[in-house]
């Protein structure tokens, strides 16, 4: 059965924060996260539009990551693709802030609209829940949501591999707290 991993466009909610700069971030991002799950799945998609759209249109298991989320371990994609194929119907990897940074779902048809916004979330997996779908959870991770996340990724990126994100450290360079006075925070 073929895995196809989709990764959510998150342009728009980075130009509310780091507002022109914004194009570089999300490339970069886009562009890490392509190579993470090119390397680790072999199907990439870049979703722009609704999630549930693309979802109707896959059969098999399905893995969406938050396009803020170039630092993702590869070892997350791989836990995720693990739990749908054990047996979960819905695996989800929450932010330490609200929100969801992985979203995988074993068939589509079952898990229904799937939520984009913090306050669907908790009412849509209380829902599948009572109806009893297996639910698994990966361990929190962060999403890029404010610029002073850029310190906490710098850091987050010097602990990780040095193939993790290279487009993203290019942008970083070694001064990161530079970039972050740039931009106010």
């Amino acid at each position: 059965m073929q895995r196809t991993t989709l990764i959510l466009d998150r342009s728009s909610a980075l130009r509310e924060t780091f507002g022109i700069e914004a194009s570089w971030w999300s490339n970069a991002f886009v562009t890490d996260l392509q190579a993470l799950v090119l390397r680790v799945t072999g199907v990439p998609a870049r979703v722009t539009a609704t999630i549930q759209i693309a979802a109707e249109a896959i059969e098999g298991p399905l893995l969406i990551v938050s396009g803020d989320t170039p630092h993702l371990p590869e070892s997350r994609i791989r836990d995720a693709y693990t739990l749908l194929d054990n047996g979960a119907d819905l695996v989800i990897g929450l932010c330490d802030r609200g929100g969801w940074y992985a979203l995988g779902v074993r068939q589509s048809t079952a898990i229904g609209r799937i939520p984009v916004t913090l306050e669907d979330l908790r009412p849509w997996l209380d829902g599948l829940q009572r109806r009893g779908l297996h639910v698994a959870r990966l361990p929190l991770w962060f999403r890029i949501t404010y610029p002073s996340d850029l310190a906490t990724l710098a850091v987050a990126l010097r602990t990780m591999p040095g193939n993790y994100a290279p487009a993203t450290r290019h942008l970083l360079g070694d001064n990161a707290s530079a970039l972050e006075r740039e931009w106010g925070a």
